[in-house]
Formats: structure tokens, C-alpha cells, sequence
């Protein structure tokens, strides 16, 4: 499909916003497929993609792999958080009256927090 350009050789715009250049990482075959079905519309890749996200509505369904990551429930103690708290704390190298010690602390105190009430 070809695209119209205006006096200096340039695209001209399809809609009123301004579309940047971007950049994508795809497969050979993703590529391919979304070129075929692209040139089945009679549209460009970027117009096959900005149709797709304005059906959408910006708004897509959740993707899920084929083998969906089993939940493990882990336990822990009151005290081996604690301890394991202590052993962060102690990697940082600070002294704990530093203000990035007392935040690392609370954040890590207000995790345990929220876990034990989650059980």
C-alpha cells in the first residue's frame, strides 16, 4: 500500500495526531504474519496496530501462558523474618542511624506486616 507524501518528501498524516517512529522487537514469523494480515486489510503494520488498540479501546484481554507458574504456599515464623530483616539490614552497610537504614527498615517491617495479616 502506498502512502501519499507531501512537497519535501514526507508521509502525510493519517489522522491529526503525530505518530513518532518507534521501535519493535519481533520474531521473523510474528513479523511475516502480522505483514500478511496487514496487507489483507490493505493497511501498513502501524495502522494494522493502531486499529487493534483503538477496538480495544486501550485495553487488552490477559494473556496467559500454556503452562500457567504453579502458587507455592510458603510459610514463615515471625522469627525467621526477623532474622532474615536483620541479615538485609546488616548487608546494606550503613550505620543504622543513617535515613536509608531507618527506611529500609520500616519498608521491610511494613512487608512482614502485611504478609501476617494476608495469612
Amino acid at each position: 500500500m502506498k502512502r501519499k507524501r507531501d512537497i519535501q518528501g514526507k508521509f502525510t498524516l493519517k489522522e491529526d495526531d503525530y505518530r513518532q517512529v518507534r521501535s519493535l522487537r519481533l520474531t521473523d514469523a510474528t513479523w511475516k504474519a502480522w505483514g500478511i494480515a496487514a496487507e489483507c486489510l490493505g493497511l501498513s503494520r502501524a495502522d494494522l496496530l493502531e486499529n487493534l488498540v483503538k477496538q480495544n479501546q486501550g485495553t487488552f484481554p490477559a494473556v496467559y501462558s500454556e503452562k500457567p507458574i504453579p502458587k507455592t504456599k510458603i510459610t514463615l515464623n515471625q522469627d525467621k523474618l526477623n532474622q532474615k530483616v536483620a541479615q538485609v539490614l546488616a548487608e546494606l552497610r550503613l550505620g543504622k542511624q543513617a535515613s536509608s537504614y531507618k527506611l529500609v527498615e520500616k519498608s521491610l517491617n511494613r512487608l512482614i506486616e502485611l504478609i501476617s495479616l494476608s495469612k
